[in-house]
């Protein structure tokens, strides 16, 4: 394994410690530099090169998959992809789970306001008309 995978390993490793020392903070850790097996199979050339490619092509599609679908992600042959594409390929996905995340805040305030005006059409506050509508 080159140095400077070691060393990046090693650096955040570190930073995952020192993290972790903060009250109820956790964060996971690389496996030991030293564990061969482990990164032999994981990054084959042992270069940091190697092991940000491999990082790239697994957030380009975890990122697709979640914003997406699965079956989505597996069409796409990342390995054929420039580092360029899959940047934009993980950005465009980042986007769309952000636009669907800002589409249901505005869905529950909308929902919100819809049940706050059919309660004080009624009458009668947000928590009886819920607890009527959990009774009928």
């Amino acid at each position: 394994m080159q140095q400077d995978l070691t060393d990046y390993i090693n650096a955040q490793r570190a930073e995952a410690i020192e993290f972790s020392k903060q009250p109820d903070c956790w964060m996971g850790m690389l496996p030991e530099a030293s564990d061969t097996a482990y990164w032999s199979q994981r990054v084959p050339s042992g270069t940091l090169a190697e092991f940000e490619r491999i990082e790239l092509e697994e957030s380009a599609y975890y990122a697709t998959a979640d914003a997406y679908s699965k079956g989505y992600a597996r069409s796409f042959d990342f390995s054929t992809m420039s580092d360029a594409q899959l940047e934009k390929l993980v950005k465009e996905a980042c986007a769309e789970m952000d636009a669907q995340i800002e589409e249901d805040k505005a869905y529950q305030a909308a929902e919100e306001k819809r049940i706050a005006e059919l309660a004080s059409s009624l009458s009668v506050d947000v928590n009886t008309l819920n607890r009527w509508m959990e009774a009928a």
